[in-house]
């Protein structure tokens, strides 16, 4: 790993169906009478879908501030990680219902994403690798504009899943920052805000 600035990246870390079907709605009557029924009942699909859409829109945005950090809060509360869940669960479901609900569209309705578009969705959460260059505190504060924070790392899986599309999208050089840095004091590596993480500091310093 290398440092510049006083600061760890993780070589850098900063902290989604649709197919056509139109399927005939009545057989053997008339044509008028077909006409009318098919409108009715695209009519009602759309609204369907357009009702589906706002509901996706209104959980997506609860997960994400579900997700953000509360002051004074530690972000593994069991009670946050158990409304997160129910959130997430119900947005995934709704998700299957509107892409079923798509099938029937003659025309083609929006992807339903986990994720905000452009961010990528990796065991359950929402990572944004960012194209600029910036130093750490740069970093922290565009993550913090766009309501997340940087990537805080609790495990070698999450390392590993988040280095290897690191690879894929930054080439051969693919610096991203994360959540650690001795900005505070030199030589004393904290993850954002402070948050424990145990055993992997020791890993990240000796890369």
């Amino acid at each position: 790993m290398d440092n510049v600035e006083n600061y760890t990246s993780l070589q850098e870390f900063t902290e989604d169906i649709n197919s056509r079907g139109n399927d005939p709605i009545l057989n053997n009557q008339s044509g008028l009478k077909r006409g009318t029924e098919c409108q009715r009942s695209q009519t009602a699909v759309f609204v369907l879908i357009g009702l589906l859409a706002s509901i996706c829109a209104n959980i997506a945005l609860s997960v994400i501030l579900f997700s953000r950090p509360l002051p004074g809060v530690p972000l593994e509360s069991a009670a946050l990680a158990l409304k997160l869940n129910s959130v997430q669960g119900r947005f995934v479901r709704l998700c299957d219902d509107y892409s079923k609900l798509g099938q029937s569209c003659s025309k083609p309705v929006k992807r339903c994403r986990e994720c905000p578009e452009d961010w990528i969705h990796i065991d359950d959460k929402c990572y944004y690798f960012s194209g600029d260059k910036m130093d750490w505190p740069s970093s922290r504060d565009s993550c913090m504009s766009m309501g997340s924070h940087l990537t805080v790392l609790h495990s070698k899986e999450q390392h590993d899943a988040l280095e290897k599309e690191a690879r894929r999208i930054g080439g051969f050089e693919y610096h991203f920052w994360i959540g650690l840095s001795d900005i505070e004091k030199e030589g004393d590596w904290r993850w954002y805000e402070h948050e424990n993480t145990g055993i992997l500091l020791k890993h990240f310093l000796n890369t």
